[in-house]
């Protein structure tokens, strides 16, 4: 796992062409969340797997002497954790075999999360009037995954799915947002992803970096201070070939056979423009707010790699004591981590009605987001 750049420059906001400032409006609040895994899955010898530790994936990758092998190649088995942020994850499907439809997939995880939010909050499915999902790794290529999981429900409301790399989850919250202003009420905003199964088994970084999960929110009318303060989104389809999954749809099986459909990454190309886009919009939408990031109470990053999000952080003028991570718990669950991450602040108490969130993402595409939301 090759580190970013270890210093990052201030940059004048706007350089980085395809971002936008996005018009917020507060009045938004968040009803409540709810967070599913996967259920456990059985190991390559059989025994069961629930929170999959760096050690596992180590001793099957490389043997037993893991430690000594990785030393030899001047890696420190403790990297991943120490520098990366990655502990455990979690797993529908077990990277390196072959793909079953009979595994959970993200209308399963989906279900759960919602089932458990309603039951929190002690609603029917009829209060739900509209239900947004947010996923890169939909069950199904043409069918609705939003729609399946209202069916699972029986929420009857308007349904749809969206997508942009690691970037969907916030997306989808700016977007759930504005479906509550459009007069919606309160709106149900999933995000479910499954990338363990499309991750390339040859290549560790992936392996080692990939959870699944999935998480609810349910949204509605909040006081006017409560919600998107300012935001910025961006996109740039021309970098779109720097992480990717190659294959066409439908698949081939001579694509299928290639490995098009597992995920592939220009390394060194994205450590250029990474680091930058997680910068540019979160600078947007500071200015779009019209605050400092000293306003800031918690930094929520896309849980992807610590080093280079807490880099962005100290860049920012971010202190680590702000910052918030979920990494070590579950892997980067691809659009779901930064609702996963803001999930567990809310209920460990941490996260306080009045704190200001700042949430930034980079995904594929290459998407980039950045949102102040305010508790």
């Amino acid at each position: 796992m090759t580190p970013f750049p270890q210093k990052l420059k201030t940059m004048t906001h706007g350089k980085i062409p395809g971002g936008r400032a996005f018009p917020c409006q507060p009045g938004v609040q968040i009803l409540g969340s709810a967070l599913a895994l996967p259920e456990a899955i059985p190991w390559f010898d059989g025994s069961p797997r629930t929170a999959i530790a760096n050690e596992d994936i180590f001793r099957q990758i490389l043997g037993e002497n893991f430690a000594d092998v990785l030393q030899a190649q001047g890696m420190d088995p403790l990297y991943p954790e120490q520098v990366v942020g990655i502990k455990h994850r979690h797993w529908t499907h077990l990277i390196g075999n072959p793909p079953r439809h009979d595994e959970e997939h993200c209308v399963h995880l989906g279900v759960k999360a919602v089932q458990r939010l309603l039951t929190q909050l002690q609603l029917p499915p009829d209060a739900i009037d509209c239900l947004i999902l947010a996923s890169t790794t939909p069950h199904k290529t043409t069918s609705s995954s939003a729609c399946a999981i209202a069916a699972e429900l029986q929420i009857q409301a308007p349904c749809f799915d969206l997508k942009a790399g690691c970037s969907t989850g916030v997306y989808a919250l700016l977007n759930a947002a504005m479906h509550v202003h459009a007069g919606f009420g309160r709106v149900l905003l999933v995000t479910a992803e499954t990338p363990s199964k499309y991750a390339n088994p040859k290549i560790q970084e992936t392996v080692m970096g990939v959870g699944d999960g999935a998480v609810a929110l349910l949204l509605g009318p909040g006081h006017p201070q409560q919600g998107p303060l300012g935001a910025f989104l961006g996109a740039d389809g021309q970098l779109g070939q720097l992480v990717n999954t190659p294959g066409l749809l439908p698949p081939t099986a001579e694509a299928v056979a290639e490995g098009q459909y597992y995920y592939h990454g220009n390394s060194s190309a994205l450590k250029e423009a990474v680091p930058l886009r997680y910068l540019d919009a979160m600078e947007g939408a500071l200015q779009q707010a019209q605050l400092e990031a000293s306003a800031i109470d918690w930094y929520i990053p896309h849980q992807v790699n610590r080093a280079l999000t807490q880099q962005v952080a100290q860049t920012l003028g971010i202190p680590p004591e702000k910052q918030r991570y979920t990494l070590h718990q579950y892997g980067s669950m691809a659009g779901a981590s930064v609702l996963a991450t803001l999930h567990e602040g809310l209920h460990s108490g941490d996260l306080k009605s009045g704190q200001i969130l700042a949430l930034n993402t980079v995904g594929g595409g290459l998407t980039w987001s950045g949102l102040l939301w305010q508790l």
